[in-house]
């Protein structure tokens, strides 16, 4: 199944350019926080508000070109607003569950006597955020491929992830193995782009080295190190985007025609007689 939806994937990227201005899009936004976080952090934070904002569109107009096979802007830019608040309802409430189930547990612990550090919230946020976005990954491909209303686009998406937790998690496996070996070679270009600063920063003591902080290397290598992030982002961006949304929706569309086995309940009479609840 993860190599039929690889296959889709691919096909969908191919035959249906639109796909891509996603990638343009959420390349531009990334590049502008960028330039934005290093002059004013301020501004950088209201901006990453509105990135924030613009997302749902982008995912609900991609959907609605693969959903009705069809790469045209009318298409994208209709489901992108038909669409736009039921993709963002519902992830605005999952967030809200996180957050407020961190809160909770991070209110309990205290209350037995144990002091939350700051490296316990870091492990205990993810792990109550992994799993309920885990559970609630799918909602979106249910809102607009399905028209699922708020409530029911996430509860659709816990009942799919759980009949089918294997191959779901499988699919997270290799979507973040192909991102990954995507950043990996990105890292490559980086490190091209400022191959002679960090020639020279390789010749000093290693005892230096390993004293120095990150924004220390950074104004080390200059202002070629934002020029080579920006480029390597943008890139990351650009094909990341598209791949991840396409990807998506193959393997959710393949995955609706795959066979589920319900469990019946019920129970056997004294005579071996099945009675189902």
């Amino acid at each position: 199944m993860i190599r039929e939806a690889l296959a889709d994937t691919l096909g969908h990227l191919k035959n249906y350019p639109l796909l891509w201005a996603g990638g343009l899009i959420a390349a531009l936004i990334t590049l502008l926080d960028l330039l934005i976080a290093g002059t004013d952090t301020v501004l950088a934070g209201r901006f990453q508000i509105l990135a924030f904002l613009v997302f749902p569109f982008i995912i609900a107009g991609s959907y609605g070109i693969i959903r009705e096979k069809e790469g045209s802007l009318a298409l994208y830019a209709q489901y992108g607003m038909e669409y736009y608040f039921r993709v963002l309802l519902p992830l605005l409430i999952i967030l809200f569950a996180v957050l407020l189930t961190i809160l909770l547990v991070l209110f309990s612990i205290s209350i037995v006597g144990i002091a939350p550090t700051a490296d316990l919230a870091f492990f205990l946020g993810m792990g109550v955020s992994v799993p309920i976005l885990l559970l609630t990954y799918f909602y979106d491909a249910f809102a607009v491929f399905r028209d699922e209303k708020i409530f029911d686009s996430i509860r659709a998406s816990i009942t799919m992830v759980l009949a089918y937790s294997w191959k779901i998690l499988l699919f997270v496996a290799v979507n973040i193995a192909v991102l990954g070996s995507l950043l990996f070679g990105l890292a490559f270009v980086w490190a091209g782009l400022l191959w002679e600063s960090m020639s020279e920063i390789a010749e000093m003591d290693p005892e230096i080295i390993s004293a120095m902080t990150g924004d220390e290397v950074m104004a080390m290598l200059g202002p070629d190190a934002l020029f080579a992030t920006a480029v390597v982002l943008f890139i990351w961006a650009t094909i990341a985007t598209p791949f991840t949304i396409a990807f998506k929706a193959a393997f959710f569309q393949r995955l609706e025609q795959a066979p589920r086995v319900e469990q019946q309940v019920g129970v056997y009479d004294e005579k071996g007689r099945w009675y189902k609840y």
